[in-house]
């Protein structure tokens, strides 16, 4: 590290990113063990984020508190994603039927940074700022599939491998094969990998220099469509969505340094 290097203030966010929504509640000896200190360095990291307003007790357990989203906040609010890239999501909506989004790689989490949904019974697409883990979503496939090795290991190294269907992804070999296959075809599925009822394709986002930077998806019901039909008729709407995304993208310096930034 640099001589401008801040311990602390590194260990504080390493804290904040102990929780997910597998995690919402934390001891001193888990976030110890999740960020790699001592006891007692997470508890001195705890306590002064619980003095900021950052985070709250329940018992001898940790959680976040809403403060947290202020955090968020420049990145979301700053320059709108969801007004820019709304109307290209939008088409494929109303073309298909289908929910929409984009994603960015944050950490071994695809972050959901736009979003145009359907009328379900229930909500088919997560809101902005939901995170699920990139092995388990086609938006992550879709991104590491245009990632370099070394990034696509390091994600997959560094993830949490847990079943949250039976048709989830746990085996190493077989996540590389899924995304081989992603890169090669071009466009990257979700086979009710991540939730029951939910199936999903995606392709990536680059930027100028034919750097991954976003993945866009569309998302429907094993009811509505057949996996297979959703790979084959999706694919020329989603080329369309990411070519239109990567010129606002250019348009929009600060956003796409957003984007970027996030990405890296």
């Amino acid at each position: 590290m640099g001589s401008d290097h801040v311990s602390s203030l590194a260990k504080g966010l390493e804290v904040l990113q102990a929780f997910n929504r597998e995690r919402p509640e934390l001891t001193i000896s888990e976030v110890a063990r999740i960020i790699g200190v001592t006891p007692a360095a997470a508890r001195r990291s705890l306590l002064t984020l619980k003095e900021l307003g950052f985070i709250t007790t329940h018992g001898k357990r940790y959680l976040l508190t809403p403060r947290v989203l202020r955090l968020s906040e420049a990145f979301l609010s700053s320059v709108s994603m969801q007004e820019v890239m709304h109307q290209f999501l939008q088409e494929i909506v109303d073309r298909t039927g289908d929910s929409a989004s984009v994603g960015v790689l944050d950490g071994v989490d695809v972050v959901y940074v736009a979003t145009v949904s359907v009328k379900r019974p229930y909500q088919l697409t997560p809101t902005v700022g939901t995170r699920y883990p990139a092995y388990a979503s086609s938006l992550g496939h879709a991104i590491l599939s245009a990632s370099t090795p070394d990034v696509v290991e390091d994600v997959l190294a560094r993830s949490e491998l847990r079943r949250y269907t039976d048709k989830t992804l746990v085996d190493h070999q077989d996540l590389l094969a899924a995304i081989k296959h992603a890169a090669t075809s071009g466009i990257a599925g979700s086979n009710e990998l991540l939730t029951y009822g939910v199936i999903s394709v995606a392709m990536p986002i680059l930027d100028t220099d034919g750097q991954v930077i976003a993945a866009v998806n569309c998302a429907t019901t094993p009811t509505e469509t057949g996996f297979d039909q959703l790979l084959e008729t999706r694919r020329n709407l989603l080329e369309r969505a990411r070519f239109q995304i990567s010129e606002a993208l250019r348009q929009h310096p600060v956003l796409a340094h957003s984007v970027r930034g996030r990405s890296q």
